[in-house]
C-alpha cells in the first residue's frame, strides 16, 4: 500500500490505526519532520525515507505519514505528538499498532537500518 499523508489529529490517528489493526494485520504510522522547499530539515528523515518507501511499496499494511514540524515547531515541548498516546521523542520514528493496541517504536537510524526494518515491519 502506497503510504499515505496523515492529516489526523493525534486521538484520531490513535483511533484509525488501532480500529485498523486486526490479529492478522498491523497498523504503522512513521513520523518524519515537515517539509521545506520540498526537503525535509532533518538529516535522519532524509536517511530513512527511501528505506521506507520501498519497505512498504508493495504489501497491504495501512501506513501513515506524519509530519511533525518545522524545526522550531519540532522543539517546542507542547508539540502534540510528543505527548501521549505517541510520545515521540526523536525523528524519525515509525510506530506499529497491534490488534491489542499497543504502540510500538523504531526510532532514528534504526529506521534506516534495513536489517531492524524488516524485523520490525516482518512480524
Amino acid at each position: 500500500m502506497p503510504l499515505k499523508i496523515s492529516s489526523e489529529s493525534p486521538s484520531e490517528l490513535e483511533a484509525s490505526l488501532k480500529a485498523t489493526a486486526t490479529t492478522s494485520k498491523v497498523a504503522f504510522a512513521i513520523f518524519y519532520a515537515s517539509l521545506s522547499n520540498g526537503k525535509s530539515w532533518c538529516g535522519d528523515c532524509r536517511d530513512a525515507e527511501s528505506f521506507v518507501n520501498s519497505k512498504f511499496a508493495s504489501g497491504e499494511d495501512v501506513v501513515k505519514v506524519v509530519y511533525a514540524g518545522q524545526r522550531d515547531e519540532w522543539r517546542k515541548q507542547d508539540n502534540p505528538w510528543k505527548a501521549a498516546p505517541f510520545k515521540i521523542t526523536n525523528l524519525p520514528t515509525l510506530i506499529k499498532v497491534k490488534a491489542d493496541g499497543k504502540l510500538e517504536k523504531l526510532v532514528e537510524a534504526d529506521v534506516y537500518n534495513q536489517g531492524k526494518l524488516d524485523a520490525f515491519v516482518d512480524y
